[in-house]
Parts: structure tokens; sequence; C-alpha cells
């Protein structure tokens, strides 16, 4: 007897892999066990090799798969009975979406996202219909919902300043850079740990990637400026952020811009603003006029962009032996501070 093999597309085999991970978030762990049958059942394996993989009875199995042929994602929802489910009327639908673009904060939760039982219990609060969690995600795909990453944003950020920059004080600077033909640089720091973040990547069903760690949490600092208008990159690397260190980036800088003028932009840290930074920047007034972003706002600073690639593109899910140059024929893995530095064109200063 042959056995049954489910032929699913790989647009269908994909989907429900997202939904078996949405259902384990949701702690709806029988449903996801249920999709993760069917994705490794159209994989190949066998109603007998999933009863070992998932410890689950054999007719259980079956039962799931014969379920999926015939009612597809819905036959394998917890509770879910043939015939057809209750349903929100056009007019209920879209009160749904106006209190979902509202917000759980707006609706009196206290949470900032929303998930799929807190949505059903909304659904049942509000028009007396139950939806188990497997459903709301069904029905949000068709009212154009999709789960998506939340944004954050400063709280302690004044609208009224960052419209000002944007509108008046970034256009002046950029046209008096033009006309004096100066740099215009903009300058952060970010600190970069040797044992560094996971992030979300694709592994085969059933085999999550390992990634070593050395468990120390060892940092690599770095003060860094971004020239737009050349695309330079410049960096120095120290050991802790503190108005001495970034004197000393600063000094570095005015080897590179002292004879062309620049105009600097940073943000409001502290040591910005100490007697030992102003003092020197007072002193070099004639070649170099700085400027400070509106307060809390990070997602103005184009740096912070490039701190960002490089977290996602060179540090996530990756071992990182030690921060030091290794031997020139050493075939250990690329170092740290390398990998960082390595993904831009950089000029270290």
């Amino acid at each position: 007897m042959l056995p049954r093999l489910l032929h699913l597309r790989p647009n269908t085999s994909r989907r429900l892999i997202r939904l078996s991970k949405e259902a384990e978030r949701d702690g709806a762990y029988r449903v996801a066990k249920r999709l993760r049958a069917v994705v490794l059942n159209s994989q190949g394996r066998t109603s007998s090799e999933l009863a070992n993989i998932l410890q689950a009875p054999r007719s259980k199995v079956s039962e799931w798969l014969a379920r999926y042929e015939v009612h597809g994602v819905d036959g394998l929802l917890e509770g879910y009975r043939s015939g057809r489910p209750a349903s929100l009327s056009p007019q209920q639908r879209e009160q749904l979406s106006d209190i979902l673009d509202s917000g759980p904060v707006a609706y009196g939760l206290d949470t900032g996202i929303w998930t799929s039982p807190m949505i059903a219990w909304v659904i049942e609060k509000e028009f007396g219909v139950h939806y188990h969690p497997g459903h709301v995600r069904k029905l949000l795909h068709e009212l154009h919902f999709s789960v998506q990453r939340p944004h954050r944003v400063l709280i302690r950020a004044n609208p009224t300043e960052q419209d000002r920059w944007h509108r008046y004080t970034y256009p002046k600077l950029k046209k008096k850079a033009q006309e004096k033909n100066w740099a215009l640089i903009f300058t952060d720091e970010a600190s970069f740990r040797q044992d560094s973040t996971l992030h979300a990547t694709w592994s085969r069903v059933g085999h999550p990637p390992e990634i070593p760690v050395t468990g120390q949490r060892k940092s690599v600092k770095i003060l860094g400026a971004i020239e737009l208008r050349k695309v330079r990159f410049h960096y120095l690397r120290d050991c802790v952020f503190n108005a001495e260190t970034y004197l000393a980036f600063l000094q570095n800088l005015a080897r590179r811009y002292r004879r062309q003028g620049a105009i600097l932009i940073h943000d409001n840290a502290s040591y910005h603003t100490k007697p030992l930074v102003q003092s020197w920047l007072d002193v070099n007034r004639d070649w170099l006029e700085v400027k400070s972003w509106p307060k809390y706002s990070p997602e103005l600073n184009p740096t912070e962009r490039i701190w960002q690639y490089t977290r996602k593109n060179g540090t996530h899910n990756r071992y990182f032996e030690n921060e030091r140059l290794p031997p020139a024929d050493s075939p250990v893995n690329t170092p740290f501070f390398v990998t960082i530095m390595s993904l831009y064109l950089c000029a270290p200063v």
C-alpha cells in the first residue's frame, strides 16, 4: 500500500510554515503540530514517521492529513466542525478594521501589539461571534492586515522641533554647505557586542540552527561620521564613550576637513557638551560649524542606518571568536571588528 503523501505548492508550503509559527506564538501548540505534520508529509515523511517525530498516534496523524485534504487549513484548527462558521457582516468587518487601526491602547488595553487570541476576544466582546485564532488570522488577511514589526517611536521627542528641522534647519544647512563648498558631516556612536544577537533565519522544519557563543559580554565601540555628498564614512574605535574619546575623534576629523571646512551635526549626548569639547569647538569655529539634532530623534541621523545595516547584515547570527585580527594564514572565522567595518568602504581617521 502506497503511503499518503500530500503535494503542496511552494507558496502553500511557506504559508503553512508561517501559520505554524504564528500558532506557536499564540500558544496553539496542537494546531502548530498539525500544520507541521502537513508540511513534513509533503516533504516525503509517512504517517508512521510523523507519529515518531511529533509524538502522536499514527491514527491521529492520518486523520489530520485527511482533514487537510478535505477542508484545508480550517480542518486543522482547534474545535473545528464541518460546516460554515459564523462570520462578520461587512459593517462589522469595517468596524473591526477601525478598532485594529486605532491600536490596542486606544481600545483600553495595556499592550502595544495585537495578537490573534486578543483579536478573537475583541470580536466576541464587540459582536458576539466566536472566532478561533486560526480563523482570526484568515480574517485579517482578508481585511488586508499582515504581521509586521512595529517601529519604535521615542515618546519624549518633540514633533514641532522635528518638523522645524525638516522644513527649515536642515535645508539651510545643506544650502550653506553647497555655497561654501563645505562638507556636511553626521556623527554618531554605536556599540557592537561580540556575543552578537540572533535574528530570524530560514532553516529546515524541525531543525533549528545553532549559533556558537562565547558567553562573554565584550563589545566593540565605534565613533562614526558619514559625509553624504561624497559618500565617505570615517570611524574611530575606542573602549569607552566620553568627552576625551569624542575629542580625539574630532581632532582626527580635523586633519581631513580643516582646509575644506565642515558643518558637523551630532546628537545631544552629555559628553558632547562637556567643557573639554566645547572649548575645542570654540577654538576651531573658523572652519567648523556645529549643530545638534532635535532631542530624542535618532531616526533623523543617517549614521544610525549604517549601524542598523551592520547589525542586520554583519553581526546577527554570527560567531566571533575574538575581536582582534587573526594571523594572516589563520583559517578561523572573520574577526568581529573587521566584519563590522568591511561592510562599507571605510576611511579610518
